[in-house]
């Protein structure tokens, strides 16, 4: 019985504790039952997914921007707390300093790797490098060799293959006229009364095609409308990003305190400082691994460049430059080495036998310089700029890396090696303590998703 002066208070299990008053199952919503409530959110979690992906004109700037600010926000916060200097006008020179060198790159090196590219592959369709191809070819196996060279010749001229299959494409109309020839002749009257069926469209279709001939108008609004509306909605999208990531870009930059302190207030109270402390963790290893490897790629492009150049590698300024940017994933550099050795190979084979460096020295001097680069990377660049961000071992690394490129190709093996540090913090600060303790029969639970 209860005692004098208390009242009976009713359980939380029949009280919940959102409400104060038992759920009536007859008046309820939907939306008050929690599977549907779980299904509901999955959903429109799944709708705005899919939204994004429709609307990717407008989200990928966004998203791209949101990044741009994510990555920024050290030196917006640095240079803001100068003295003369604000928020709004540090995030603003920030922005002229990233297009102004944005112009200069673009200015500069673009034509001169472009150039590079569409030399090499006029070198490759004007068939400079047939006679090493041939000797390549004629080291495969011979039950290959055939193989090989087709797809050789497919790869290397493949404009003029398609050019011998359509000249030799009119010769079906002989077979046709052959065919016409040996079936039986028809009436005069039939004949003439075909000819004269034929007469008019033939005329008329010969006048059309003089109108097309000699009136841009109708070529324009004819076979070129299709190619020249693909152009303009191309400029058109390439000048809205252009527009939308700045802009996008200074407003979250701004913003930045805003948005982070908007995002904790959602954090329930209760755990609002470890998970806090937990997403700080994450923080310095992703923007330490992001931010450090994006100027460890851009400094191993231009020292690959410059050394490749430097060896007599052809196109080295173009090849290097690509080689730095595939470092953005480690240890994904790796195959710009063998397209260098291959190019100089291939060039040298070229020239005269008394012009030609000697093959040690084909094969020694890129892969010294790609040894040079990586070690710089290895033991100056990565200790001093990213550190050891993420904490992942090598053999961690590699994994995350393939399992990434197996299931997003490329995206994922850029983002394979931040998800892999995120998840190991996650494990290492939530569920580790919580497999501890189960195993020593403190709780009943391995996982850490609810009470004991």
């Amino acid at each position: 019985m209860p005692t004098a002066g208390r009242s009976e208070q009713p359980t939380t299990d029949e009280t919940p504790p959102a409400t104060g008053k038992p759920l009536d199952m007859r008046s309820a919503h939907l939306w008050q039952l929690q599977p549907i409530r779980d299904v509901l959110v999955i959903a429109a979690v799944a709708g705005t997914i899919y939204a994004g992906y429709a609307m990717r004109t407008v989200t990928v700037p966004l998203l791209v921007a949101l990044a741009l600010a994510y990555l920024f926000e050290p030196i917006v916060s640095w240079s803001s707390r100068r003295k003369y200097m604000n928020r709004p006008l540090a995030v603003g020179a920030i922005l002229g300093v990233m297009l102004a060198t944005l112009a200069i790159t673009v200015a500069t090196v673009v034509p001169l790797a472009v150039g590079q590219s569409l030399a090499f592959a006029t070198s490759l369709r004007s068939g400079r490098f047939d006679g090493t191809i041939s000797r390549l070819v004629d080291a495969v196996p011979v039950q290959y060799r055939d193989d090989v060279r087709g797809w050789a010749n497919r790869v290397v001229h493949r404009d003029q293959s398609s050019e011998e299959a359509s000249s030799t494409e009119p010769a079906k109309p002989a077979s046709d006229e052959t065919a016409e020839s040996a079936t039986p002749s028809v009436a005069p009257v039939e004949v003439a009364a075909s000819a004269a069926t034929t007469t008019q469209p033939d005329t008329a279709t010969s006048a059309m095609s003089e109108v097309s001939l000699d009136n841009p108008l109708f070529s324009l609004v004819g076979a070129g409308a299709s190619q020249v509306y693909a152009v303009a909605l191309a400029l058109l999208r390439f000048s809205l990003i252009a527009f939308l990531i700045p802009f996008y870009f200074y407003y979250f930059s701004v913003h930045w305190p805003a948005i982070t302190g908007f995002l904790a207030q959602l954090i329930p109270h209760a755990r609002r400082d470890s998970v806090l402390e937990i997403l700080d963790e994450m923080d310095r290893a992703v923007a330490g691994f992001v931010r450090g490897r994006i100027v460890i790629c851009a400094v191993m492009g231009a020292m690959f460049a410059i050394g490749w150049q430097m060896c007599g590698v052809p196109y080295g300024i173009a090849l290097g430059l690509l080689t730095g940017a595939l470092s953005i994933v480690p240890y994904l550099g790796g195959i710009g080495l063998p397209f260098a050795l291959g190019l100089l190979v291939a060039d040298q084979f070229t020239l005269e036998e008394s012009a030609r460096m000697s093959i040690i020295a084909m094969l020694l001097w890129p892969t010294a310089v790609f040894i040079v680069v990586q070690t710089i990377e290895g033991y100056l660049l990565t200790p001093i700029i990213a550190g050891k961000a993420t904490n992942l071992d090598p053999v961690t690394i590699v994994v995350a890396i393939l399992a990434g490129g197996s299931v997003a190709g490329v995206y994922g093996m850029l983002l394979a090696i931040p998800i892999a540090a995120c998840g190991k913090i996650a494990a290492k600060r939530m569920l580790l303590p919580r497999v501890k303790a189960w195993a020593r029969g403190d709780v009943a639970d391995p996982l850490p998703l609810g009470g004991d």
